[in-house]
Protein backbone atom coordinates (compact mmCIF):
# COMPACT_ATOMS: atom_id res chain seq x y z
CA UNK A 1 0.00 0.00 0.00
CA UNK A 2 1.45 3.45 -0.89
CA UNK A 3 2.83 5.54 1.97
CA UNK A 4 0.39 8.30 0.98
CA UNK A 5 -2.57 6.21 2.16
CA UNK A 6 -1.05 5.76 5.65
CA UNK A 7 -0.58 9.47 6.34
CA UNK A 8 -3.16 11.64 8.01
CA UNK A 9 -3.09 13.95 5.00
CA UNK A 10 -3.71 11.03 2.64
CA UNK A 11 -6.55 9.63 4.71
CA UNK A 12 -8.19 13.02 5.05
CA UNK A 13 -7.88 13.56 1.30
CA UNK A 14 -9.32 10.12 0.45
CA UNK A 15 -12.13 10.57 2.95
CA UNK A 16 -12.95 14.01 1.60
CA UNK A 17 -12.92 12.81 -2.02
CA UNK A 18 -15.23 9.92 -1.17
CA UNK A 19 -17.47 12.23 0.83
CA UNK A 20 -17.49 14.75 -2.02
CA UNK A 21 -18.44 12.16 -4.60
CA UNK A 22 -21.07 10.65 -2.32
CA UNK A 23 -22.53 14.10 -1.75
CA UNK A 24 -22.41 14.75 -5.49
CA UNK A 25 -24.25 11.51 -6.19
CA UNK A 26 -26.75 12.30 -3.46
CA UNK A 27 -27.32 15.81 -4.85
CA UNK A 28 -27.85 14.39 -8.35
CA UNK A 29 -30.28 11.81 -7.05
CA UNK A 30 -32.12 14.35 -4.91
CA UNK A 31 -32.24 16.86 -7.76
CA UNK A 32 -33.57 14.26 -10.16
CA UNK A 33 -36.18 13.08 -7.66
CA UNK A 34 -37.26 16.60 -6.73
CA UNK A 35 -37.50 17.66 -10.39
CA UNK A 36 -39.57 14.62 -11.28
CA UNK A 37 -41.81 15.14 -8.26
CA UNK A 38 -42.21 18.81 -9.04
CA UNK A 39 -42.90 18.08 -12.69
CA UNK A 40 -45.54 15.47 -11.83
CA UNK A 41 -47.22 17.73 -9.29
CA UNK A 42 -47.28 20.70 -11.68
CA UNK A 43 -48.44 18.52 -14.59
CA UNK A 44 -51.29 17.04 -12.59
CA UNK A 45 -52.42 20.40 -11.22
CA UNK A 46 -52.25 22.09 -14.63
CA UNK A 47 -54.25 19.31 -16.26
CA UNK A 48 -56.65 18.56 -13.43
CA UNK A 49 -59.66 19.78 -15.47
CA UNK A 50 -58.56 18.17 -18.74
CA UNK A 51 -60.78 15.10 -18.31
CA UNK A 52 -63.76 17.32 -17.43
CA UNK A 53 -63.35 19.38 -20.61
CA UNK A 54 -63.21 16.22 -22.74
CA UNK A 55 -66.36 14.79 -21.11
CA UNK A 56 -68.23 18.04 -21.63
CA UNK A 57 -67.41 18.13 -25.34
CA UNK A 58 -69.68 15.25 -26.21
CA UNK A 59 -71.51 12.30 -24.65
CA UNK A 60 -69.08 9.38 -24.53
CA UNK A 61 -71.47 6.73 -23.18
CA UNK A 62 -75.13 6.68 -24.13
CA UNK A 63 -77.61 4.16 -22.81
CA UNK A 64 -74.73 1.92 -21.70
CA UNK A 65 -73.06 1.97 -25.13
CA UNK A 66 -69.67 3.60 -25.73
CA UNK A 67 -69.56 6.14 -28.53
CA UNK A 68 -66.28 4.69 -29.87
CA UNK A 69 -65.88 6.97 -32.91
CA UNK A 70 -66.40 10.05 -30.77
CA UNK A 71 -63.98 8.78 -28.11
CA UNK A 72 -61.33 8.08 -30.72
CA UNK A 73 -61.82 11.48 -32.33
CA UNK A 74 -61.53 13.38 -29.05
CA UNK A 75 -58.60 11.27 -27.83
CA UNK A 76 -56.62 11.81 -31.03
CA UNK A 77 -57.38 15.50 -30.92
CA UNK A 78 -56.20 15.84 -27.32
CA UNK A 79 -53.09 13.73 -27.99
CA UNK A 80 -52.17 15.87 -30.97
CA UNK A 81 -52.45 19.02 -28.87
CA UNK A 82 -50.67 17.41 -25.89
CA UNK A 83 -48.61 14.33 -26.86
CA UNK A 84 -47.92 13.33 -23.22
CA UNK A 85 -51.53 12.30 -22.52
CA UNK A 86 -53.39 9.04 -23.16
CA UNK A 87 -57.21 8.91 -22.99
CA UNK A 88 -59.20 5.91 -21.72
CA UNK A 89 -62.92 5.33 -21.07
CA UNK A 90 -63.54 3.09 -18.05
CA UNK A 91 -66.73 1.48 -16.81
CA UNK A 92 -67.73 1.64 -13.16
CA UNK A 93 -65.53 -1.37 -12.39
CA UNK A 94 -62.40 0.12 -13.95
CA UNK A 95 -62.50 -2.01 -17.11
CA UNK A 96 -61.18 -0.15 -20.19
CA UNK A 97 -64.04 0.25 -22.66
CA UNK A 98 -62.43 2.48 -25.30
CA UNK A 99 -59.16 4.18 -26.28
CA UNK A 100 -57.34 5.32 -29.42
CA UNK A 101 -54.14 3.27 -28.92
CA UNK A 102 -53.05 0.01 -30.55
CA UNK A 103 -54.91 -2.84 -28.83
CA UNK A 104 -51.74 -4.91 -28.32
CA UNK A 105 -50.15 -2.08 -26.28
CA UNK A 106 -52.62 -2.47 -23.41
CA UNK A 107 -51.22 -4.82 -20.78
CA UNK A 108 -53.56 -3.85 -17.92
CA UNK A 109 -57.16 -3.96 -19.24
CA UNK A 110 -58.62 -3.09 -15.84
CA UNK A 111 -57.58 -0.13 -13.69
CA UNK A 112 -57.79 0.13 -9.91
CA UNK A 113 -60.35 2.89 -9.24
CA UNK A 114 -59.28 3.60 -5.66
CA UNK A 115 -56.81 6.45 -6.46
CA UNK A 116 -59.24 7.84 -9.09
CA UNK A 117 -62.06 8.03 -6.56
CA UNK A 118 -59.72 9.60 -4.02
CA UNK A 119 -58.70 12.18 -6.64
CA UNK A 120 -62.32 13.03 -7.42
CA UNK A 121 -63.24 13.26 -3.72
CA UNK A 122 -60.33 15.56 -2.86
CA UNK A 123 -60.87 19.30 -2.86
CA UNK A 124 -57.18 20.22 -2.76
CA UNK A 125 -55.37 17.97 -5.18
CA UNK A 126 -51.97 16.73 -4.04
CA UNK A 127 -49.98 14.48 -6.30
CA UNK A 128 -51.87 11.19 -6.66
CA UNK A 129 -50.72 8.27 -8.82
CA UNK A 130 -52.77 5.61 -10.55
CA UNK A 131 -52.07 2.58 -12.71
CA UNK A 132 -50.60 2.90 -16.22
CA UNK A 133 -52.50 0.59 -18.63
CA UNK A 134 -49.47 0.31 -20.93
CA UNK A 135 -46.70 -0.28 -18.41
CA UNK A 136 -45.88 -1.59 -14.96
CA UNK A 137 -45.85 1.54 -12.90
CA UNK A 138 -47.85 4.48 -11.63
CA UNK A 139 -48.53 7.78 -13.41
CA UNK A 140 -50.15 11.10 -12.57
CA UNK A 141 -53.55 11.49 -14.21
CA UNK A 142 -56.74 13.50 -14.67
CA UNK A 143 -60.16 11.91 -14.32
CA UNK A 144 -63.82 12.83 -14.48
CA UNK A 145 -67.03 10.78 -14.07
CA UNK A 146 -69.19 10.06 -17.15
CA UNK A 147 -72.91 10.30 -16.29
CA UNK A 148 -76.19 9.98 -18.08
CA UNK A 149 -78.67 12.08 -16.19
CA UNK A 150 -77.97 11.19 -12.58
CA UNK A 151 -76.74 7.74 -13.42
CA UNK A 152 -72.95 7.03 -13.34
CA UNK A 153 -71.90 5.34 -16.57
CA UNK A 154 -68.14 5.24 -16.04
CA UNK A 155 -65.01 7.41 -15.95
CA UNK A 156 -62.79 9.25 -18.36
CA UNK A 157 -59.23 8.43 -17.35
CA UNK A 158 -56.42 10.58 -18.79
CA UNK A 159 -52.85 9.39 -18.14
CA UNK A 160 -50.38 12.31 -17.98
CA UNK A 161 -46.82 11.44 -19.01
CA UNK A 162 -47.65 8.27 -20.85
CA UNK A 163 -45.59 6.13 -23.21
CA UNK A 164 -44.64 8.98 -25.52
CA UNK A 165 -43.36 11.04 -22.63
CA UNK A 166 -41.33 8.13 -21.23
CA UNK A 167 -39.70 7.51 -24.57
CA UNK A 168 -38.85 11.18 -24.92
CA UNK A 169 -37.44 11.26 -21.36
CA UNK A 170 -35.21 8.26 -22.08
CA UNK A 171 -33.90 9.87 -25.24
CA UNK A 172 -32.93 13.02 -23.36
CA UNK A 173 -30.44 11.01 -21.29
CA UNK A 174 -28.10 11.16 -24.26
CA UNK A 175 -28.71 14.84 -24.92
CA UNK A 176 -25.84 17.32 -25.25
CA UNK A 177 -27.17 19.54 -22.45
CA UNK A 178 -27.19 16.62 -20.01
CA UNK A 179 -23.65 15.65 -21.00
CA UNK A 180 -22.48 19.21 -20.56
CA UNK A 181 -24.13 19.38 -17.14
CA UNK A 182 -22.43 16.18 -16.03
CA UNK A 183 -19.10 17.42 -17.38
CA UNK A 184 -19.51 20.69 -15.47
CA UNK A 185 -20.35 18.78 -12.28
CA UNK A 186 -17.29 16.52 -12.73
CA UNK A 187 -15.07 19.55 -13.29
CA UNK A 188 -16.47 21.15 -10.14
CA UNK A 189 -15.76 18.00 -8.13
CA UNK A 190 -12.20 17.80 -9.46
CA UNK A 191 -11.57 21.46 -8.63
CA UNK A 192 -12.99 21.01 -5.12
CA UNK A 193 -10.81 17.90 -4.63
CA UNK A 194 -7.60 19.66 -5.70
CA UNK A 195 -8.39 22.68 -3.56
CA UNK A 196 -9.27 20.59 -0.49
CA UNK A 197 -6.20 18.32 -0.75
CA UNK A 198 -3.98 21.39 -1.06
CA UNK A 199 -5.54 22.84 2.09
CA UNK A 200 -5.14 19.49 3.91
CA UNK A 201 -1.49 19.31 2.87
CA UNK A 202 -0.85 22.83 4.13
CA UNK A 203 -2.64 22.24 7.45
CA UNK A 204 -0.97 18.86 8.19
CA UNK A 205 2.55 19.89 7.18
CA UNK A 206 3.59 20.97 10.74
CA UNK A 207 2.25 17.67 12.07
CA UNK A 208 4.23 15.69 9.49
CA UNK A 209 7.39 17.64 10.30
CA UNK A 210 6.92 17.07 14.05
CA UNK A 211 6.38 13.35 13.48
CA UNK A 212 9.54 13.07 11.40
CA UNK A 213 11.58 14.88 14.06
CA UNK A 214 10.21 12.70 16.87
CA UNK A 215 10.88 9.57 14.82
CA UNK A 216 14.46 10.64 14.12
CA UNK A 217 15.12 11.54 17.76
CA UNK A 218 13.42 8.39 19.08
CA UNK A 219 15.38 6.07 16.82
CA UNK A 220 18.66 7.73 17.77
CA UNK A 221 17.86 7.54 21.49
CA UNK A 222 16.51 3.97 21.06
CA UNK A 223 13.31 4.59 23.03
CA UNK A 224 10.90 4.14 20.15
CA UNK A 225 9.84 0.65 19.03
CA UNK A 226 11.00 -0.54 15.62
CA UNK A 227 7.67 0.23 13.94
CA UNK A 228 8.00 1.48 10.35
CA UNK A 229 6.88 5.08 10.16
CA UNK A 230 5.16 4.51 6.82
CA UNK A 231 2.68 2.06 8.40
CA UNK A 232 1.18 4.62 10.79
CA UNK A 233 -0.48 7.96 10.31
CA UNK A 234 0.93 10.93 12.17
CA UNK A 235 -1.57 10.93 15.03
CA UNK A 236 -1.16 7.18 15.66
CA UNK A 237 2.61 7.51 15.51
CA UNK A 238 2.62 10.43 17.95
CA UNK A 239 0.36 8.42 20.25
CA UNK A 240 2.80 5.50 20.05
CA UNK A 241 5.73 7.85 20.64
CA UNK A 242 3.99 9.37 23.68
CA UNK A 243 3.31 5.92 25.17
CA UNK A 244 6.92 4.87 24.57
CA UNK A 245 8.25 8.12 25.97
CA UNK A 246 6.06 7.95 29.09
CA UNK A 247 7.06 4.31 29.61
CA UNK A 248 10.72 5.24 29.22
CA UNK A 249 10.35 8.13 31.68
CA UNK A 250 8.62 5.84 34.19
CA UNK A 251 11.42 3.30 33.84
CA UNK A 252 14.04 5.99 34.32
CA UNK A 253 12.22 7.34 37.38
CA UNK A 254 12.06 3.82 38.80
CA UNK A 255 15.75 3.33 38.05
CA UNK A 256 16.58 6.63 39.74
CA UNK A 257 14.49 5.67 42.76
CA UNK A 258 16.12 2.23 42.86
CA UNK A 259 19.59 3.73 42.52
CA UNK A 260 18.83 6.26 45.23
CA UNK A 261 17.46 3.56 47.54
CA UNK A 262 20.50 1.38 46.83
CA UNK A 263 22.80 4.31 47.52
CA UNK A 264 21.13 5.08 50.84
CA UNK A 265 20.99 1.40 51.75
CA UNK A 266 24.64 0.97 50.86
CA UNK A 267 25.63 3.96 52.98
CA UNK A 268 23.52 2.65 55.85
CA UNK A 269 24.88 -0.87 55.54
CA UNK A 270 28.47 0.27 55.18
CA UNK A 271 28.20 2.56 58.19
CA UNK A 272 26.59 -0.22 60.23
CA UNK A 273 28.69 -3.19 59.15
CA UNK A 274 32.03 -1.41 59.02
CA UNK A 275 31.69 0.18 62.41
CA UNK A 276 32.39 -3.00 64.42
CA UNK A 277 35.57 -4.26 62.65
CA UNK A 278 36.97 -0.75 62.41
CA UNK A 279 36.32 -0.16 66.10
CA UNK A 280 37.97 -3.47 66.97
CA UNK A 281 41.01 -2.76 64.83
CA UNK A 282 41.30 0.70 66.35
CA UNK A 283 41.13 -0.80 69.84
CA UNK A 284 43.87 -3.34 69.22
CA UNK A 285 46.06 -0.75 67.49
CA UNK A 286 45.71 1.49 70.52
CA UNK A 287 46.83 -1.43 72.69
CA UNK A 288 49.90 -1.85 70.46
CA UNK A 289 50.87 1.75 71.18
CA UNK A 290 50.99 1.22 74.94
CA UNK A 291 54.60 0.88 76.26
CA UNK A 292 53.53 -1.81 78.70
CA UNK A 293 52.42 -4.19 75.92
CA UNK A 294 54.65 -7.27 75.70
CA UNK A 295 55.99 -8.80 72.50
CA UNK A 296 53.64 -11.78 72.78
CA UNK A 297 50.68 -9.48 73.29
CA UNK A 298 51.75 -7.35 70.33
CA UNK A 299 51.88 -10.45 68.12
CA UNK A 300 48.43 -11.53 69.32
CA UNK A 301 46.94 -8.06 68.78
CA UNK A 302 48.41 -7.78 65.26
CA UNK A 303 46.93 -11.18 64.33
CA UNK A 304 43.50 -10.17 65.63
CA UNK A 305 43.66 -6.82 63.81
CA UNK A 306 44.72 -8.58 60.61
CA UNK A 307 41.77 -11.00 60.95
CA UNK A 308 39.32 -8.12 61.27
CA UNK A 309 40.99 -6.35 58.35
CA UNK A 310 40.43 -9.42 56.13
CA UNK A 311 36.84 -9.62 57.32
CA UNK A 312 36.40 -5.94 56.53
CA UNK A 313 37.90 -6.38 53.04
CA UNK A 314 35.59 -9.33 52.33
CA UNK A 315 32.56 -7.40 53.56
CA UNK A 316 33.32 -4.36 51.40
CA UNK A 317 33.86 -6.59 48.35
CA UNK A 318 30.52 -8.36 48.82
CA UNK A 319 28.70 -5.07 49.48
CA UNK A 320 29.87 -3.59 46.20
CA UNK A 321 29.23 -6.83 44.31
CA UNK A 322 25.65 -7.05 45.60
CA UNK A 323 25.04 -3.37 44.90
CA UNK A 324 26.15 -3.81 41.27
CA UNK A 325 23.86 -6.82 40.90
CA UNK A 326 20.90 -4.92 42.35
CA UNK A 327 21.57 -1.94 40.09
CA UNK A 328 21.66 -4.15 36.98
CA UNK A 329 25.25 -3.23 36.18
CA UNK A 330 26.28 -6.88 35.87
CA UNK A 331 24.88 -8.83 32.92
CA UNK A 332 25.75 -12.47 32.27
CA UNK A 333 27.96 -13.30 29.30
CA UNK A 334 26.73 -16.81 28.59
CA UNK A 335 28.74 -19.56 26.92
CA UNK A 336 28.88 -23.34 26.80
CA UNK A 337 31.19 -24.89 29.43
CA UNK A 338 31.68 -28.06 31.47
CA UNK A 339 29.95 -27.72 34.82
CA UNK A 340 31.64 -30.88 36.15
CA UNK A 341 35.11 -29.37 35.58
CA UNK A 342 34.09 -26.07 37.16
CA UNK A 343 32.72 -27.84 40.25
CA UNK A 344 35.95 -29.82 40.63
CA UNK A 345 38.02 -26.64 40.40
CA UNK A 346 35.91 -24.78 42.97
CA UNK A 347 35.91 -27.77 45.34
CA UNK A 348 39.71 -27.88 45.09
CA UNK A 349 39.88 -24.26 46.33
CA UNK A 350 38.01 -25.19 49.52
CA UNK A 351 39.74 -28.51 50.18
CA UNK A 352 42.29 -26.95 52.53
CA UNK A 353 39.60 -25.13 54.55
CA UNK A 354 37.58 -28.35 54.76
CA UNK A 355 40.64 -30.27 56.00
CA UNK A 356 41.32 -27.62 58.67
CA UNK A 357 37.87 -28.24 60.14
CA UNK A 358 37.92 -32.00 59.58
CA UNK A 359 34.98 -31.75 57.12
CA UNK A 360 34.68 -34.21 54.24
CA UNK A 361 34.16 -32.29 51.00
CA UNK A 362 32.89 -34.88 48.53
CA UNK A 363 32.31 -34.55 44.81
CA UNK A 364 30.89 -37.28 42.61
CA UNK A 365 33.19 -38.78 40.01
CA UNK A 366 31.62 -37.85 36.68
CA UNK A 367 32.30 -39.38 33.30
CA UNK A 368 30.03 -36.80 31.65
CA UNK A 369 31.05 -33.16 31.25
CA UNK A 370 27.54 -31.84 32.09
CA UNK A 371 27.76 -29.06 29.50
CA UNK A 372 25.64 -26.00 30.36
CA UNK A 373 24.98 -22.56 28.87
CA UNK A 374 25.68 -19.81 31.44
CA UNK A 375 28.20 -17.20 32.60
CA UNK A 376 31.10 -19.29 33.88
CA UNK A 377 32.50 -16.54 36.17
CA UNK A 378 29.14 -15.82 37.83
CA UNK A 379 28.33 -19.54 38.28
CA UNK A 380 31.78 -19.99 39.84
CA UNK A 381 30.86 -17.24 42.30
CA UNK A 382 27.59 -19.05 43.11
CA UNK A 383 29.39 -22.31 43.80
CA UNK A 384 32.01 -20.56 45.95
CA UNK A 385 29.36 -18.85 48.09
CA UNK A 386 27.26 -22.00 48.53
CA UNK A 387 30.27 -24.23 49.39
CA UNK A 388 31.67 -21.59 51.75
CA UNK A 389 28.26 -21.28 53.38
CA UNK A 390 27.98 -25.08 53.76
CA UNK A 391 31.48 -25.35 55.30
CA UNK A 392 30.81 -22.43 57.64
CA UNK A 393 27.63 -23.96 59.08
CA UNK A 394 28.83 -27.57 59.21
CA UNK A 395 30.48 -28.59 62.52
CA UNK A 396 33.81 -30.40 62.63
CA UNK A 397 33.57 -33.98 61.44
CA UNK A 398 30.62 -33.23 59.13
CA UNK A 399 30.21 -33.74 55.39
CA UNK A 400 29.54 -31.46 52.42
CA UNK A 401 28.40 -33.30 49.29
CA UNK A 402 28.49 -31.79 45.76
CA UNK A 403 26.34 -33.47 43.09
CA UNK A 404 25.27 -32.89 39.46
CA UNK A 405 22.06 -34.46 38.16
CA UNK A 406 20.90 -34.51 34.53
CA UNK A 407 17.23 -33.67 33.91
CA UNK A 408 15.39 -33.44 30.56
CA UNK A 409 15.64 -29.64 30.48
CA UNK A 410 18.69 -28.77 32.57
CA UNK A 411 21.57 -29.87 34.79
CA UNK A 412 20.67 -29.61 38.48
CA UNK A 413 23.38 -28.60 40.96
CA UNK A 414 22.98 -30.00 44.48
CA UNK A 415 25.04 -28.96 47.52
CA UNK A 416 24.15 -30.89 50.68
CA UNK A 417 25.67 -30.63 54.15
CA UNK A 418 25.25 -32.23 57.54
CA UNK A 419 25.37 -28.85 59.28
CA UNK A 420 23.17 -27.16 61.84
CA UNK A 421 20.26 -26.78 59.41
CA UNK A 422 17.47 -24.23 59.43
CA UNK A 423 14.08 -23.89 61.00
CA UNK A 424 11.14 -23.94 58.55
CA UNK A 425 10.18 -20.30 59.24
CA UNK A 426 13.70 -19.10 58.33
CA UNK A 427 13.95 -20.76 54.89
CA UNK A 428 11.88 -18.15 52.89
CA UNK A 429 14.10 -15.29 54.18
CA UNK A 430 17.66 -16.62 54.05
CA UNK A 431 18.29 -15.03 50.62
CA UNK A 432 17.49 -11.54 51.91
CA UNK A 433 20.31 -9.18 52.62
CA UNK A 434 21.63 -9.35 56.21
CA UNK A 435 18.99 -11.84 57.32
CA UNK A 436 20.27 -13.84 60.28
CA UNK A 437 18.49 -17.09 61.08
CA UNK A 438 18.30 -18.33 64.64
CA UNK A 439 21.30 -20.61 65.18
CA UNK A 440 21.98 -23.07 68.01
CA UNK A 441 23.66 -21.42 70.98
CA UNK A 442 26.69 -23.69 70.67
CA UNK A 443 27.41 -22.32 67.21
CA UNK A 444 29.42 -19.09 67.12
CA UNK A 445 30.40 -18.74 63.44
CA UNK A 446 29.76 -15.32 61.88
CA UNK A 447 29.23 -14.24 58.27
CA UNK A 448 28.55 -11.07 56.31
CA UNK A 449 24.96 -12.16 55.56
CA UNK A 450 25.44 -11.26 51.90
CA UNK A 451 26.63 -14.52 50.31
CA UNK A 452 23.22 -16.11 49.74
CA UNK A 453 21.76 -12.78 48.58
CA UNK A 454 24.48 -12.62 45.90
CA UNK A 455 23.71 -16.23 44.90
CA UNK A 456 20.03 -15.46 44.38
CA UNK A 457 20.72 -12.31 42.35
CA UNK A 458 23.12 -14.17 40.03
CA UNK A 459 20.70 -17.07 39.49
CA UNK A 460 17.88 -14.58 38.82
CA UNK A 461 20.00 -13.15 36.00
CA UNK A 462 20.21 -16.68 34.55
CA UNK A 463 16.47 -17.27 34.87
CA UNK A 464 17.16 -20.00 37.44
CA UNK A 465 15.55 -20.53 40.84
CA UNK A 466 17.34 -21.89 43.88
CA UNK A 467 15.48 -24.20 46.27
CA UNK A 468 16.31 -25.16 49.85
CA UNK A 469 15.46 -28.22 51.92
CA UNK A 470 16.61 -28.09 55.52
CA UNK A 471 15.92 -29.51 58.94
CA UNK A 472 17.35 -28.24 62.20
CA UNK A 473 20.43 -30.23 63.37
CA UNK A 474 20.22 -32.49 60.30
CA UNK A 475 21.67 -30.34 57.55
CA UNK A 476 20.56 -28.50 54.40
CA UNK A 477 20.29 -29.09 50.66
CA UNK A 478 20.63 -26.25 48.15
CA UNK A 479 19.81 -27.00 44.50
CA UNK A 480 19.31 -25.03 41.30
CA UNK A 481 19.07 -25.84 37.55
CA UNK A 482 21.20 -24.55 34.67
CA UNK A 483 20.15 -24.98 31.02
CA UNK A 484 21.90 -27.49 28.77
CA UNK A 485 24.43 -26.21 26.29
CA UNK A 486 23.15 -24.52 23.14
CA UNK A 487 23.81 -26.05 19.77
CA UNK A 488 25.15 -23.56 17.22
Amino acid sequence: MPRFLYTLYGRLAIFFILLLFLLGAAVLALTNWSQNSYYQEVTQNLNKNLAMYIVQRAPLIEQGQVNAPRVKELAELVMVVNPIVEVYVLNTDGLILAHSLPPQSIIHPQIDLTPIKRWLASNQHHTIFAQDPRADGLRVFSAFPITHGSHLEGYLYVVLGGQAYQSLSQSLHDSLILKQSLFALAALLIFATIFATSIFSLLTRPLRQLTARINQFGQIQLWLPKTPLYKLNEVDYLNLAFDSMSSRIEQQIEQLETTDNLRRELVSNVSHDLRTPIALMQGYLELLLKPSTTINERTQYVAIAFKHCKQLTHLVKELFELSKLDAGRIQPEKENFSLAELMQDVAQKFSLKADEHNIKLKTDTHTAAFMVFADIALIERVLENLIDNALRYTPNGGTVQLRLVNTPDAVEVQIADTGIGLEAQDIPFIFERYYCANKPSLYNQTSTGLGLAIVKRILDLHGSRIEVESELYKGSLFRFPLPHKQVA
